[in-house]
């Protein structure tokens, strides 16, 4: 459990380094007039984690705000704690998976039923198992209180701490693409 926590910092899902699948969820039709450039200044919500915070849980959060500031002021964004147009509320989850792969004829020998009978069934036979995060960002207007862009990213998450900073970061380049279209 503690390492599930620790991999949850590492920051769900976003996670490029397991997973060929490079794309951001965005509702379609919702966000579409969203212009980051209306915005002056940002903040993030107080962030609510796990109860049982893991060894690298400060750290990766820390990570996580801090590459998201960097690209908010790459667009001219400045942070700002006391009166922000714009905060930043950043959902984590990670979960434990299953990988699967469907039993076939010529990896999976028919089964001796007894009396010369033979049966073979097609099913799903567990082959891995790996840590899938997601990490959900919500730009909110502060003046209405409303989500004005919402975007989520799955990935699968590294193995190794020392994996994480490059994966945090990759997903939040992802996040920005996105923003920026």
């Amino acid at each position: 459990m503690k390492n599930s926590f620790v991999l949850l910092i590492a920051i769900a899902g976003i996670l490029a380094s397991c997973s060929g699948k490079k794309y951001v969820n965005v509702p379609k039709g919702i966000y579409d007039d969203f212009n980051l450039k209306e915005y002056k200044s940002f903040d993030f919500y107080e962030l609510k984690g796990p109860e049982e915070r893991g060894e690298y849980y400060e750290e990766n959060i820390a990570f996580l705000q801090d590459a998201i500031t960097k690209k908010m002021e790459e667009r001219g964004l400045k942070r700002d704690a006391n009166n922000p147009d714009l905060k930043v509320n950043l959902g984590i989850s990670v979960q434990e998976q299953i990988q699967t792969r469907e039993t076939s004829l010529a990896t999976d020998p028919f089964m001796y039923t007894g009396q010369r009978s033979y049966t073979w069934t097609r099913t799903e036979v567990p082959v891995n198992t790996y840590t899938e995060g997601s990490l959900t960002m919500h730009l909110v207007d502060v003046s209405d209180n409303e989500a004005v862009w919402v975007g989520t990213i799955d990935r699968a998450l590294p193995k190794k701490q020392k994996n994480i900073p490059s994966t945090i970061q990759s997903a939040v380049d992802l996040l920005f693409l996105k923003i920026d279209k």
